[in-house]
């Protein structure tokens, strides 16, 4: 079985996230265009988005403001500071696969194989700032249900469909596909469950209208059988009251299509939410429906469908992530002409996200003040993490 181990790597592999820049970064630029690091331009990208610079203008003023204080912090030298009109050129030209595959040595949580097996979330992020004349740029993140860290993440240009391979690529390489894994209804096939049933994991993934005559086997299962086993909760937050009812039906009962015959369907999670709202005195209903190949034991499912409703619950970790990135870092309002230039400006602002989560922040708006606040901490911060 496969567990994530939340020390990336040892102290004698990785000193600095710099020093990977540095040592093991490639640059494929002209030998007439290496004017400026590009150890100086990340690391000033991550460190102005800390301090909630979002737009380029303004990472770009801050590089050049604090164009000494970068060069000593990253020991680089910056002979001119690098131009506005050159600065999304020179992202646009960064090697996105290296870049990435260097923020997973330094910081990603690593997937093992031994101990239990653990939850997480993949889901993707699209980058609207990108021109509409071009491709659509979007991220594919895994991030694990209990400290929502990011695990793994990749790239997709193109419509919501080519996001399909690309997150069984992802499964596949960061052998994600062992572990146990919460997805959209969008990913809800047969050829993404029969990957993962097959590789001995578990999935757990919304079906909706996107697979319409299984929904309505669900739905009439529902209605014609008894639960195995039902999980309730209860909370009060942000002005409402809601009661979660996840009830849990084995799906043997189904006359399944044989093309999901490799995907090892086998329970049937029905969600039910009642949702009143204090203010407005409105309450609102909503029932889902989720499958899983987690078997259901009739003698003891309690435990199963407590596992499959938090699971439920913390898929929407991935869209807590989106949330921050949207809403505290503002990424649909940053314009980019190029679609690399956009996925990696999206990797590095992602990279940020993670540095303060490092820090197990209770506020995302505050940490970044504190860093903008206080320089010292900022640095010490950075260097804590490992960063430089």
């Amino acid at each position: 079985m496969a567990t994530l181990n939340n020390a990336p790597y040892s102290d004698e592999q990785i000193t600095s996230f710099v020093d990977l820049l540095n040592n093991d970064l490639p640059d494929h630029r002209d030998n007439r265009g290496k004017i400026h690091s590009l150890t100086f331009v990340i690391a000033g990208f991550v460190l102005a988005t800390l301090i909630g610079r979002q737009k380029l203008s303004s990472i770009h003023r801050f590089m050049v403001g604090r164009a000494d204080w970068l060069g000593k912090l990253t020991q680089t030298d910056a002979p001119k500071p690098i131009s506005r009109a050159h600065l999304p050129r020179l992202l646009d030209g960064l090697d996105w696969i290296a870049l990435n595959g260097l923020i997973e040595r330094c910081f990603c949580v690593r997937v093992q194989c031994d101990g239990e097996k653990q939850w997480a979330a993949v889901d993707g992020k699209a980058l609207r700032g990108t021109l509409d004349a071009g491709e659509k740029q979007n991220l594919i993140l895994a991030v694990a249900h209990d400290a929502r860290e990011v695990l793994a993440q990749a790239r997709q240009c193109g419509d919501k469909s080519s996001e399909i391979p690309e997150v069984r690529t992802l499964l596949k390489d960061s052998g994600l596909e062992k572990q146990k894994v919460s997805l959209d209804a969008h990913h809800f096939n047969p050829i993404t469950t029969a990957q993962i049933h097959q590789a001995g994991g578990i999935y757990l993934t919304q079906a909706k209208e996107n697979q319409p005559v299984f929904l309505q086997q669900c739905q009439a299962l529902r209605s014609k059988s008894q639960a195995l086993a039902e999980e309730v909760e209860h909370e009060k937050a942000h002005g409402r009251v809601t009661t979660r009812r996840a009830q849990m039906f084995p799906l043997a009962p189904v006359t399944l299509d044989p093309r999901w015959k490799d995907s090892g369907l086998s329970a049937l999670i029905v969600v039910e939410r009642e949702t009143f709202e204090v203010a407005k005195q409105k309450t609102t209903f909503e029932t889902s429906y989720y499958v899983s190949n987690m078997v259901p034991v009739p003698s003891d499912a309690k435990p199963v469908v407590k596992e499959l409703a938090q699971a439920i619950r913390r898929h929407w970790g991935v869209e807590s992530n989106n949330w921050i990135r949207d809403v505290t870092f503002g990424e649909d309002s940053v314009k980019t002409k190029a679609g690399n230039q956009a996925q990696v400006m999206g990797l590095l602002r992602g990279l940020a996200i993670e540095l303060i989560r490092k820090t197990s922040p209770k506020n995302f708006k505050a940490a970044i003040e504190k860093c903008t606040d206080t320089p010292g901490y900022l640095e010490s911060m950075l260097l804590r993490v490992k960063f430089l």
